[in-house]
């Protein structure tokens, strides 16, 4: 079965993680994706290192989560010959996904006003911190800060009266990352009917708004974040401290019909299920507080494999609260191929993160290295049309990165 992206050309121009991944997933989609970077690379090929992962050409497992699937070119975009090589290149791809600050992109001429007299059929996709507009438009955008801290997402998900939440690296820029993707296929569409480009534009701030829209309508009315889950407005959606330590979470969303289950069947509590004060949804949030309390006592009775045993049982909606590392061992993850183990060059073996969207039956991508800088520079060159003695004396000026 053919891969749903495959014919179309990606031009990638991006670093670290949001604009990378959204290559990565275009890749998986069955895209030619040229990941095109300056002689000292992206700067997110060390990323790694400040999370104790290796980083050298031979295993580097964060940067491959990000760029696997792509094909590598490396030239200086600051040159003529390397000007005149993007543009080159531009005009075979249907689409460029960039990174890159807007003011980076006018000195190079890659902006999206500059490319879109000479390029029309070309789909200009960036993702950037803050938006196209507004005082804050320029500013740098790490997820860090654009996505976690000025959405509200850092200081109202933490539990109340605690510090702000230290945000997973790249957490917010993977989100992103999928927002771009689906953008820039909305747009092939379009260029498969009209033969025209245009702009995709994703911010990190305007994902986080998006990610946090429950909350964006629910604080117009009087609800109020950080929350407790001490006083959470529904204690059958909470999480509960099992004998052992671990944790459960519960996730009732039909009260009436299931906390008489809950109560009788899973926690041997018949006396509570006919307490006036919790069996229906609006006394049980008028008695939160109480209930919770209550349920506190009870859970910590068993222990999160007789909870699990006892929940699965009565058919009612839990999980267990995992750590990221229980999911390297999670039997359903690799049932559905969201971990692949995949080989490094240097013969070592990493779990991989696929990336989200499957196709009918077309298998998982499993190609594991993301390229180095330039392993592709030749080839790509040649496809363009140059000739061997050219590419090669751009090599020797610096003007084009290559391995020897």
């Amino acid at each position: 079965m053919k891969e749903p992206l495959e014919g179309v050309k990606v031009i990638d121009l991006t670093y670290f993680v949001a604009g990378p991944g959204t290559a990565r997933i275009l890749a998986d989609w069955g895209a030619d994706v040229i990941k095109v970077e300056p002689a000292f690379g992206d700067p997110g090929r060390h990323t790694g290192a400040g999370m104790t992962c290796p980083d050298s050409d031979w295993n580097n497992p964060f940067y491959t989560t990000y760029n696997a699937g792509k094909r590598g070119l490396s030239v200086n975009l600051k040159t003529p010959e390397g000007k005149e090589i993007m543009g080159r290149l531009l005009q075979t791809a249907q689409v460029l996904v960039t990174s890159y600050r807007t003011q980076a992109l006018k000195r190079l001429g890659l902006d999206y006003e500059s490319l879109r007299e000479s390029c029309p059929h070309l789909i200009w996709a960036q993702v950037n911190g803050f938006g196209d507009h507004g005082p804050a438009k320029d500013n740098p955008g790490f997820d860090t800060v654009a996505y976690w801290a000025r959405s509200g997402a850092m200081m109202d998900i933490a539990e109340k009266d605690t510090n702000p939440i230290n945000p997973p690296i790249a957490f917010g820029d993977s989100v992103t990352s999928c927002s771009l993707a689906g953008g820039i296929c909305a747009a092939l569409y379009r260029q498969q009917k009209t033969g025209l480009g245009g702009k995709v534009e994703v911010s990190l701030f305007g994902q986080a708004i998006w990610n946090v829209g429950a909350l964006i309508a629910s604080t117009q009315h009087e609800d109020v974040y950080p929350k407790s889950r001490k006083e959470a407005i529904s204690p059958v959606i909470n999480s509960y401290q099992c004998k052992d330590g671990r944790w459960i979470f519960l996730s009732i969303l039909e009260h009436e019909r299931y906390f008489g289950t809950l109560c009788t069947e899973v926690l041997g509590c018949e006396d509570l299920a006919e307490d006036e004060r919790f069996a229906r949804t609006l006394e049980a949030k008028r008695h939160a507080a109480e209930l919770i309390q209550i349920l506190d006592r009870e859970f910590a009775r068993y222990t999160q494999d007789e909870i699990v045993e006892r929940l699965t049982k009565a058919d009612i909606a839990h999980e267990r609260i995992q750590h990221v590392k229980d999911v390297l061992e999670d039997e359903q993850a690799f049932a559905n191929q969201y971990l692949i183990s995949r080989e490094n060059r240097d013969k070592s073996r990493s779990l991989y993160a696929s990336t989200p969207v499957h196709f009918d039956e077309a298998d998982i991508r499993t190609q594991c290295d993301a390229p180095l800088i330039g392993q592709d520079s030749r080839e790509i060159l040649g496809e363009l049309g140059y000739k061997r003695e050219e590419i090669e004396a751009w090599i020797g000026q610096g003007i084009v990165a290559a391995p020897v």
